[in-house]
């Protein structure tokens, strides 16, 4: 079975900005096809959910979007750009930043949480243009949007609630003000409080 894509139509799109678009993609794994000549496009303005069972391919789908993993056979552009080949410094060029949330986060376990947000500015921030003031105030900007205390920022992940580390994950992929978000199983395992906060966030991004 295919994953399955179940289109928004709460929010206009614009029709004039190029978002996401599958060229004949094909890929698969040792175990069989995941996807087989699919072209299919998602204007920028607007939003999916993709639907499936396990293992039909929804991760994958969300990798090849997002430029983690490569089709073997066809191209995928975001922005009307291939990512094949594309950096992320390249991208954040062009104006492509993208956030990511992993189904299990993808959290570097040896940096605490602010480290964590932190890491990507650094390494971005020539391009960004921000100064090492600028890269804190970022970081603490996302904490404090996905309601993290303080006192949590010194904690490396595995010190933190599964509720914590799944906000930080979200505070990680908000950090680069991304213009392509992508969530990996956005309410596994989630408390009531760390659900209402994702919900409003996407909401808001939306």
């Amino acid at each position: 079975m295919t994953p399955a894509l179940e289109s928004s139509e709460e929010f206009p799109l614009d029709d004039e900005e190029p978002g996401i678009t599958f060229d004949r993609v094909v890929f698969h794994y040792d175990a069989g096809p995941i996807l087989q000549d699919v072209s299919w496009e998602l204007n920028a303005g607007s939003s999916i959910v993709i639907t499936g069972q396990n293992g039909c391919g929804k991760s994958s789908f969300l990798y090849l979007a997002a430029g983690l993993i490569q089709p073997h056979r066809g191209a995928v552009l975001l922005g009307g750009f291939p990512v094949k080949g594309m950096l992320p410094s390249e991208r954040l060029r062009r104006g492509l930043p993208i956030g990511f949330v992993f189904q299990e986060g993808g959290l570097l376990a040896n940096l605490n949480a602010l480290a964590n947000l932190t890491l990507p500015l650094h390494y971005h921030a020539d391009i960004l243009q921000l100064s090492p003031d600028d890269v804190q105030a970022r970081a603490e900007e996302a904490l404090h949007r996905v309601q993290i205390h303080r006192r949590d920022w010194g904690q490396l992940p595995a010190h933190l609630s599964f509720g914590n580390r799944k906000r930080l994950a979200i505070a990680r992929a908000l950090v680069l003000r991304p213009r392509f978000f992508f969530f990996d199983d956005p309410d596994a395992g989630m408390d009531q409080r760390t659900a209402k906060i994702t919900h409003d966030i996407l909401c808001d991004l939306r």
